[in-house]
């Protein structure tokens, strides 16, 4: 079954609560993990996939999208940093944390996380369509 460029277009809540799943498994998961080190060599690990890891999930995301989705995987990302921003919120309200984080550092975080995402999922959009002109099937 192939896709007409009308239904390519149409914009897929579905890809935004798959990308919304993808950042919860292979970006929180790895920063927690990699916060469990005591060298600075985690320090590093996080530092390097708090940004790469925003570009690389959202590209996987775009990549094995079918059609165009461009825009899920930011919107995706968007939600990801709102979600963060609700659980630092709740943490701090029921005693278990002191971290505060203030509603000017939530728009600049959902902004920059919305734009590396969008940047990662133009990324996978171009490696779908290099795929898809080399005769490789497209993914579901």
């Amino acid at each position: 079954m192939t896709d007409t460029p009308a239904q390519e277009k149409k914009f897929q809540w579905k890809w935004v609560w798959i990308t919304l799943g993808m950042f919860a498994v292979f970006y929180l998961l790895p920063i927690f993990a990699a916060s469990s080190f005591r060298l600075s060599f985690g320090d590093k690990i996080i530092g390097g996939w708090s940004f790469g890891g925003i570009i690389v999930i959202a590209a996987v995301s775009a990549m094995l999208s079918r059609g165009v989705t461009i825009w899920e995987p930011a919107i995706g990302g968007g939600l990801t940093a709102i979600a963060w921003y609700v659980v630092i919120l709740i943490s701090a309200l029921t005693g278990g944390y002191s971290l505060r984080v203030e509603l000017g550092e939530l728009i600049v975080a959902t902004v920059a996380i919305f734009g590396l995402s969008l940047l990662g999922a133009g990324l996978g959009e171009g490696i779908q369509n290099v795929r898809q002109k080399q005769g490789e099937p497209k993914q579901s």
